[in-house]
């Protein structure tokens, strides 16, 4: 028998990515997916478990925009080569910048948007979102286009639901800041202000969110207010990197590659991938959900 895949969009953070930038992230999760799987299906005598092919993922690189745009102010500013250090903070500071503007936040949703049109498989019906850093934004603001601001589900424009939504070492929550609609000041108000999360459609869908104390982009998102502390389903701690940046700032670049988060998203997708294809349902489903929820304390 034959199982439609589960779609998995991931979206990287600032900084120049190489278009395979995600290669090894799913190179460690497919086999986390698979050993998830095997074992939720011994628990609850479920059919055989190997897929072929189980998980669609599908490249956010939106990358190619900001590199285009900051190498033509790199030819105006420097007749030279740009010294590494200067080209390494114009790139993050860059692309924070760069994307509060119209065009650019409109062709990098564009890339994101052709991404899914173009690699969507759509018989699971199934979407999860993992974005890192101000991918995560991008993320957020995609979805919110697509369902809050416009009154629909994200199904009605890709033919699949918003499943779950993964965030690493997200900045989100620095955006409540900016977020007021009152020209009186009251740092509370600005905080509640920003008040229109977007939330996943499935009734199993969790929006996690990963941080790593150490890493000074990332934090924390369902304190800022109310309305986030219902949209997202829990702030878990992770601790990313090797020896020498698992204590520092220089974790945040480390999600991808981290046994413990790539452990976290497998664990949830296969039982949304039992749930849909192999039986998973009923008492037992939420059993599984339960025992997910206390592995991973939330």
């Amino acid at each position: 028998m034959s199982y439609e895949p589960l779609n998995i969009l991931i979206i990287h953070g600032m900084g120049d990515q190489p278009k395979d930038f995600s290669k090894g992230f799913q190179k460690e999760l497919l086999p986390k997916f698979r050993t998830s799987l095997e074992y939720l299906a011994k628990d609850y005598s479920l059919p055989n478990a190997f897929v072929p092919e189980p998980l669609n993922f599908i490249t956010g690189w939106w990358a190619p925009v900001m590199e285009m745009t900051q190498e033509e102010l790199e030819k105006r500013i420097y007749k030279k080569k740009i010294p590494f250090l200067r080209k390494f903070g114009m790139s993050f500071m860059g692309d924070v910048v760069a994307y509060q503007g119209e065009s650019v936040y409109n062709e990098i949703h564009r890339y994101l948007a052709e991404a899914l049109r173009t690699h969507l498989r759509l018989g699971s019906s199934h979407l999860t979102i993992v974005a890192h850093s101000l991918g995560s934004v991008i993320a957020s603001d995609f979805v919110y286009d697509h369902t809050v601001k416009i009154g629909k589900t994200f199904k009605d424009s890709f033919g699949v639901s918003f499943s779950n939504f993964i965030t690493l070492g997200s900045p989100l929550v620095l955006y409540a800041m900016r977020s007021s609609h009152s020209t009186e000041f009251s740092p509370a108000k600005v905080l509640d202000h920003f008040d229109r999360p977007v939330r996943v459609e499935s009734e199993t869908g969790y929006w996690l969110n990963l941080y790593d104390d150490d890493d000074i982009i990332g934090y924390p998102i369902k304190p800022v207010n109310r309305f986030y502390q219902e949209a997202v389903t829990a702030d878990l701690r992770v601790d990313v990197g090797d020896l020498l940046t698992r204590w520092n700032p220089l974790s945040h670049g480390y999600y991808w590659d981290d046994g413990g988060t790539g452990r976290i998203i497998a664990d949830k997708l296969a039982i949304d991938f039992a749930a849909i294809h192999l039986g998973l349902k009923g008492s037992d489903l939420q059993e599984a959900l339960a025992h997910f929820r206390k592995r991973y304390n939330f």
